[in-house]
């Protein structure tokens, strides 16, 4: 966009790679939604602003307007996908048209010689009764109750609004993600914890095309901020450190996990600017 000023701001703490993402996610849904949207990192990276046609509530009340569909059958490749791994398609045009599809956390992969749907790690965190579908559904009808109780100050600090939960995609590794040293999967359970539905939906979104750059075991990753007034396509590459400035921050995360439960963990600043160490 031409006019650089914001309509959408978001407080973010960069060293939560799933506040991060849902950074991401709303830069991905605002130019989806008005395109030409353009996003950026300020305040050493603890505010992130977008320029677009529209405002926060809009995008929020757009994003839980309606359902997604399961895909359960890739139609290109003839394909079934399990449940537990669907990915989600979206319409914001009252079902005209697919608007957007998720399905970060999964991948083809030959098994004992057959072409399969399978996990994408480690973005599949999820395991026991839980689908993406339920996930999904929980977390929407959570962020609902949520937004109807928001005023206007609120929406600034949406994504560090936190509430017990027992279905989530495991992407905000707020306070609550110590339960992971129970030592059982808290999914299998039915254990809540507190996590934001918000952050979580929006990372999802997110990670559909903002992918950080991963290490050698896939259990942990690099991800860059970015300063300049971007479009998706320019700010996924700045996010995974192609394109960098003297302001860049550098983190790197990882990823808890114990028995089939995981869930990301917070991240710590590699470096600043240009540097490579």
């Amino acid at each position: 966009m031409r006019d650089h000023e914001p309509t959408i701001r978001v407080a973010v703490d960069p060293t939560n790679p799933g506040q991060f993402f849902a950074c991401c996610g709303l830069l991905e849904l605002a130019d989806r939604l008005w395109p030409g949207a353009e996003g950026w990192f300020v305040k050493g990276g603890r505010e992130f602003k977008i320029a677009c046609g529209g405002t926060l509530p809009e995008l929020l009340a757009i994003l839980v307007m309606d359902p997604p569909t399961e895909i359960m059958h890739l139609e290109a490749s003839g394909l079934e996908v399990a449940p537990i791994l669907a990915p989600l398609a979206f319409t914001f045009d009252g079902g005209s048209t697919t608007g957007l599809v998720l399905d970060a956390w999964t991948r083809i992969a030959l098994v004992k010689g057959v072409a399969q749907v399978t996990s994408n790690a480690p973005w599949n965190f999820w395991s026991g009764q839980q689908t993406s579908m339920r996930i999904w559904s929980g977390l929407r009808a959570e962020l609902v109750l949520q937004l109807n109780q928001f005023t206007p100050e609120k929406y600034p600090d949406l994504l560090s609004q936190r509430l017990l939960q027992k279905g989530r995609f495991g992407f905000d590794p707020g306070p609550a993600w110590n339960a992971l040293d129970v030592g059982f999967s808290l999914n299998e359970h039915n254990v809540e914890v507190e996590s934001s539905p918000a952050t979580e939906l929006l990372a999802a979104c997110g990670l559909q095309r903002f992918r950080p750059v991963m290490n050698e075991d896939r259990d942990g990753f690099d991800y860059f901020t970015w300063h300049s007034p971007s479009p998706p396509l320019v700010a996924a590459a700045a996010m995974a450190g192609v394109i960098r400035d003297r302001h860049t921050l550098r983190y790197r995360a990882s990823v808890n996990t114990r028995g089939q439960y995981a869930a990301l963990g917070f991240a710590y600043t590699l470096n600043a600017g240009d540097n490579n160490e």
